[in-house]
């Protein structure tokens, strides 16, 4: 369950750009919803030229770019430091490459991300002293190594940093600090990722934007892909630029890697899901330098082994992966009180640390909430997080600095190392800034337009290529078809997958909801359906026709919105906040009734937390009540009862006896709560 957030529509405005510049309304409408209006922006957004702005308009790179060269015309030792993740790969083989191109002395240090963990360390700024590294430049990291260059300054060692993580109040001592989200630039774009730095400093470098474009900007664009920043302005050139080169990309192991991972089409989907995780998986489970050779080595021989390696690699991380989110699921069932936090705080020893942050995301994913993996394995644990839109996990993670040894991020991502015993500090900590907001925000699930059934055409699936490349900032749009009748439902591929055949007036239309299997599914038959939907086009025999992707789906004559603030009203209450909303969540024998007699009636493994308050039919019984109802009913021994987030899973047990369910501690403890609450005001 999401909360959907359809975008306004001004007709007229649409109206206008069509008739202004000959655009189908289809475009038209698109570019209207999403403030594309403009000239500048209508030529900006479709242009296939490469214009950046001026690389010196960003604070320091004009300190950076005159020590770098002289550092490269008198010889000095050069260390890139880069980061274990994607973006910090690419970024790395940029500037290394640029470098290497000029005839620098240069060399890179990756950290290994389980013995030193993510960004500058002492131990590794020593090692590069003993090497005579005269110059280090830190690229997707750095920010946040305060101590780290002070040190290094004191060893003699110059330091260029080059970030786009959110700097603390003091920045480090470094010869430059090239950070676009320092609070003194003011340059006219700062969502670069580090790979996107990288690009802006070479170039800056070169004196012709052009040539390093040319050269270097697929390397950028897988990095501003993987590290999910906004594809819009600069970025969205960068990208588009290097999805060109990544076509005819004379990079052998680049080549050979998209080949082993079976991409076909190269679109910014297929970067961010296929190709980047093999990337990343280097890092998260071998060496990152696994992947930086990939990318530096011609020998077709080499290239071909190391791009099977991180494909093996990365299957073995899809395994780890899932076996941690399944003991995260066998955990939370055994302390479901984790669960009613606002952010969710998980550790557990014995979990890679390498791919907790994807399971954050899955954990986020299925609790609507944000969450943090905790790596427990030694004194000094690794944490993980991802968030959802509108909670800033960065700022959480800030206000609770007393209790981290080393923290960055942004505001959906966030890395972290934490002392073992500070662990439940900062679960109360983080919990304790979150409970401070009124309400969290809503997982929620916006929709460009509302579409008429009958009038969908393949053109329309044309028309959106021209949006492309879609991300982060620039999302695959997304339509609601409205009030459709679900006729049938049919499973495919051995039932892993659903075919929904849905009609509205005179539209019969066929809808594919993947990864979902019948008994997951919480609808039926017969039911009234808004769908959330991508559209595909699918060829067929020479035949082409749209294929309807469907990302949600929620009853027509529901209130999502409603419901889940009452879900966060009833986790509060389950953590153990008391709030004048309680007053009215008593539920009443007949309340009871009407939601034990509708499961008797139709007892289905699934019940959505909508589909069954839509099935009570009982206007008082709303998503707080229903949870209490259903907690009673299981402690009374009428069912057994599960919860994951929105889904239901109920069991009507076959009871003789008669129960008094106002009997039930739960009962009585609300009812207790509520007498507290009524006399407190």
């Amino acid at each position: 369950m999401k909360r959907w957030h359809i975008s306004v529509l001004d007709k007229e405005l649409a109206n206008g750009l069509v008739k202004q510049y000959g655009l189908p309304a289809f475009t038209a409408i698109l570019l209207s919803i999403r403030g594309i209006t403009e000239p500048t922006q209508i030529e900006a957004f479709f242009s296939e030229e490469e214009t950046l702005s001026d690389p010196f308009l960003i604070k320091d790179m004009d300190k950076a770019v005159k020590r770098i060269k002289k550092a490269v015309t008198s010889g000095e030792k050069i260390c890139i430091y880069g980061d274990y993740d994607c973006d910090g790969v690419t970024a790395t083989v940029l500037l290394y490459s640029y470098l290497t191109s000029v005839f620098a002395d240069v060399m890179y240090y990756i950290p290994d991300r389980n013995a030193e963990g993510y960004g500058m360390n002492r131990s590794a700024v020593d090692k590069l002293q003993q090497q005579g590294i005269q110059l280090i430049i830190t690229v997707d990291n750095g920010i946040s190594a305060i101590e780290e260059i002070q040190y290094a300054g004191s060893l003699g060692m110059d330091v260029v940093v080059t970030d786009h993580h959110k700097p603390q109040d003091i920045l480090p001592r470094a010869v430059a600090v090239v950070n676009p989200h320092r609070t003194d630039d003011t340059s006219p774009y700062r969502d670069y990722c580090g790979a996107g730095i990288a690009l802006k400093l070479a170039i800056a470098l070169e004196g012709d934007a052009f040539s390093v474009m040319e050269n270097y900007a697929e390397l950028a664009a897988v990095g501003t892909i993987a590290d999910l920043v906004p594809l819009t302005g600069e970025n969205r050139t960068i990208v588009k630029a290097g999805l060109r080169n990544l076509a005819n990309t004379e990079r052998t192991g680049l080549s050979c890697l998209i080949e082993t991972a079976g991409i076909g089409h190269l679109n910014a989907g297929n970067i961010a899901f296929r190709l980047a995780p093999r990337i990343n998986a280097a890092g998260r489970l071998g060496s990152a330098d696994d992947a930086l050779r990939l990318f530096l080595t011609e020998n077709d021989e080499e290239t071909s082994g190391m791009a099977k390696y991180l494909n093996t690699l990365n299957t073995e991380r899809q395994q780890i992966e899932a076996d941690i989110f399944a003991q995260i699921c066998c955990l939370l069932k055994e302390e479901p009180s984790l669960t009613y936090d606002r952010v969710l705080v998980i550790s557990s020893k014995g979990w890679n640390a390498g791919v907790i942050g994807i399971v954050s995301s899955r954990v986020t994913d299925l609790f609507g909430k944000p969450s943090i993996i905790i790596s427990e394995d030694g004194d000094i644990c690794k944490g993980s997080g991802r968030s959802i839109a509108g909670f800033s996990i960065v700022d959480a993670l800030f206000a609770c600095s007393e209790y981290l040894e080393k923290f960055g991020g942004h505001p959906m991502a966030i890395g972290f190392s934490i002392q073992h015993e500070k662990i439940g500090d900062f679960r109360k900590a983080i919990n304790a800034y979150a409970n401070k907001l009124d309400k969290m925000p809503l997982l929620s699930v916006k929709v460009d337009c509302i579409l008429n059934p009958e009038t969908i055409v393949p053109d329309m699936v044309h028309q959106l290529q021209q949006f492309e490349p879609f991300g982060y900032g620039n999302a695959k749009p997304v339509f609601g078809l409205c009030r459709m009748h679900l006729d049938r439902i049919v499973p495919l591929s051995e039932g892993k997958h659903l075919k929904l055949a849905v009609s509205k007036g005179r539209a019969r239309l066929n809808l594919l909801r993947f990864s979902t299997t019948p008994a997951e599914f919480p609808y039926s038959e017969g039911d009234v359906l808004d769908f959330a939907v991508c559209l595909e086009t699918n060829v067929y025999q020479g035949k082409e026709s749209i294929a309807f992707h469907v990302r949600e789906i929620r009853l027509s004559d529901f209130d999502n919105e409603k419901a889940m603030y009452e879900l966060q009203d009833y986790d509060a209450y389950k953590s153990g906040i008391l709030a004048e909303t309680l007053t009215d969540k008593l539920p009443t024998r007949e309340e009871f009734a009407a939601v034990y007699v509708y499961l008797r009636k139709t007892r289905r493994a699934v019940y959505g937390i909508d589909s069954l308050l839509y099935g009570v039919r009982k206007e008082t019984v709303g998503a707080f009540k229903l949870l209490v109802i259903l907690e009673i009913l299981r402690d009374r021994g009428l069912i057994e009862y599960e919860r994951e987030l929105d889904k239901l899973k109920i069991k009507v047990l076959n009871i003789s006896v008669k129960v008094n369910l106002q009997a039930s501690p739960v009962y009585l403890k609300l009812k207790e709560d509520i007498h507290h609450v009524g006399k407190q005001s």
